[in-house]
C-alpha cells in the first residue's frame, strides 16, 4: 500500500511521525539542564587527508569490564594484538552504568538522553549528511530487536530535524532474518526490514535483494566462532551473525560505516546465577573469549583485503562495565557507583591511529560520537554532541590540538 507525505491510510501517523512526535514530547518534558544546547567550542580545522574511508564500530552491550579484556591479554589474545597496532584508552568514563538502551543512545549521539530512540542526530546521520552516498553505505546490525526491556533496532535514525530517516542507516536484525523457520524471499525480507524513507533507488534495492539472497543462503554457517558451545542460543548466535554479515557487507558494498550492537554479555547476571548453567560469571567469560575471536577474525579479514587494509578502521567500546567482584550468587552486576562499572576502555585500530599507544587519562563516553564523525569526514561537525574528538589517538603527523575533557553540558573540565 502506497505511503506518501508521511501519513498512511486512514490518516494514521507513520513510524517516523510517531517517533518524532514522541521525541518532541520527551524533549519538552525533560529537565532543561539535561537537554540544554552544548557549550560553544572552536571546531577542529577540517582535514580531508584522513585515510579511513570505511569504519566498523563494535559496541559491547550489557556490560564488559576492562578487567576481563584489556587488563587480561591472555584471555583476549586477539584484542591484545590489536592493541599493539592501535590506540587504547583505559579510563573511559560514563556517569551511568545501567539503563542499557539509553547508554547506547548516548554513545551514538554524543549527549545525554531521556529516550531510547535518539532525539539528537546519530553518528550515522552526521556522517551521511556530510559524505552523501547510497543508503547501502551505512549499516546498523544487531543480534536481536530487543533484550529484556531494551530496544535496539530503532537507533539507526533520530527524531531530530537535522537528521531523520533520510540520513539513516540500513538496519538488520539477525533473529528476524537468519533462522531455520524463515520462508520469506529475499525481496520480502528487504521490504520488511528496510524503510522506504532511507532513500533507496530501484538499483540500490535490487543490489540489496541480491545480497540478501546470497546472505540467506549462507546463514547455516554463521557465526564464525569456535569459542562458545552456546551458539544455538538466540542472543549469542545473533552477536556472532553480526560479525559474519559485516564481512559480507564489506566485500559487497564497501560501506562507509557499520555499527554493531552486541547483547550477549548480559549472561553475567541475566537470571539465576551459578545454579543456572548459562547465566553466570563463567558464561560471561566464555562470551568475552568468543567475542574476542569474532573481533580478531573481522580484523584479519580486513587486513587480508589490500584495499580495505589501507582504508578501514575498527573502534571497540562497551556501553558500560561491570562490578569489581562476582557476588555470592555467581553473578557480576553493573552497579551505580562501582569503579569498574563506570570506567571502561576504548580500542581503535586503523590507518589513522597511533600504534601501540595507551592513554590513561580520563575521557568520556560522549566522546565516541564526535570521534566517529571526525574520523570519517575530517570535520568536527557533531555540534549537538557534548563530547570532544579524541585527538590524542590520531597519528602525530595530523598535528591535532590537545583533547578537551568536557562535562555533560559540553563545558571544559579543568
Amino acid at each position: 500500500m502506497k505511503e506518501e507525505g508521511g501519513t498512511r491510510w486512514g490518516g494514521l501517523p507513520d513510524r517516523r511521525q510517531f517517533l518524532g512526535a514522541a521525541g518532541a514530547a520527551a524533549l519538552g518534558a525533560a529537565a532543561p539542564e539535561a537537554l540544554a544546547a552544548p557549550a560553544e567550542r572552536e571546531s577542529l580545522v577540517p582535514d580531508r587527508s584522513l585515510k579511513t574511508k570505511h569504519l566498523v564500530v563494535v559496541l559491547y552491550g550489557n556490560g564488559c569490564r576492562k578487567k576481563d579484556t584489556v587488563e587480561d591479554p591472555a584471555h583476549t589474545p586477539h584484542m591484545a594484538r590489536m592493541m599493539a597496532e592501535g590506540s587504547v584508552f583505559t579510563e573511559d568514563f560514563g556517569e551511568t552504568a545501567n539503563l542499557h538502551g539509553y547508554m547506547y543512545t548516548e554513545m551514538i549521539t554524543g549527549r545525554e538522553t531521556v529516550s531510547e530512540h535518539p532525539l539528537y542526530p546519530t553518528w550515522t546521520e552526521m556522517a551521511r549528511r556530510e559524505l552523501g552516498g547510497s543508503p547501502n553505505d551505512y549499516w546498523m546490525l544487531q543480534g536481536v530487536s530487543y533484550y529484556r526491556s531494551w530496544v535496539y533496532d530503532r537507533k539507526h535514525w533520530s527524531a531530530h530535524p537535522e537528521g531523520g530517516l533520510e540520513f539513516g542507516a540500513n538496519s538488520l536484525t539477525m533473529n528476524k532474518l537468519f533462522h531455520e523457520k524463515e520462508t520469506r524471499s529475499a525481496g520480502e525480507l528487504v521490504r520488511a526490514s528496510i524503510e522506504p524513507g532511507l532513500g533507496h533507488t530501484k538499483r540500490t534495492l535490487n543490489d540489496l535483494e541480491e545480497w540478501m539472497a546470497d546472505a540467506r543462503s549462507r546463514h547455516l554457517h554463521l557465526p564464525a566462532s569456535t569459542r562458545t558451545s552456546l551458539v544455538d542460543r538466540e542472543v549469542p548466535l545473533g552477536d556472532g551473525q553480526c560479525f559474519e554479515i559485516a564481512k559480507h557487507l564489506l566485500s559487497e558494498f564497501r560501506p562507509k560505516l557499520i555499527t554493531i550492537q552486541m547483547l550477549a554479555l548480559d549472561d553475567a547476571h541475566a537470571d539465576a546465577g551459578f545454579w543456572d548453567y548459562d547465566t553466570d560469571y563463567e558464561q560471561y567469560r566464555r562470551h568475552i573469549a568468543a567475542t574476542d575471536e569474532l573481533v580478531g577474525n573481522l580484523w584479519d579479514f580486513i587486513r587480508s583485503d589490500p584495499a580495505l587494509a589501507s582504508s578501514t578502521s575498527i573502534l571497540l567500546r562497551p556501553e558500560c562495565g561491570r562490578d569489581d567482584e562476582v557476588n555470592v550468587y555467581g553473578q557480576l552486576h553493573h552497579s551505580q557507583g562501582n569503579y569498574y562499572a563506570h570506567n571502561v576502555w576504548t580500542l581503535g585500530v586503523g590507518p589513522d591511529f597511533r600504534r601501540g599507544a595507551v592513554f590513561p587519562e580520563l575521557v568520556m563516553r560522549r566522546d565516541l560520537c564526535p570521534t566517529v564523525v571526525y574520523l570519517l569526514t575530517g570535520r568536527d561537525t557533531a555540534r549537538h554532541a557534548t563530547g570532544s574528538v579524541r585527538t590524542q589517538m590520531f597519528r602525530e603527523e595530523y598535528q591535532l590540538p590537545p583533547y578537551v575533557l568536557r562535562d555533560r553540558f559540553g563545558n571544559p573540565i579543568s
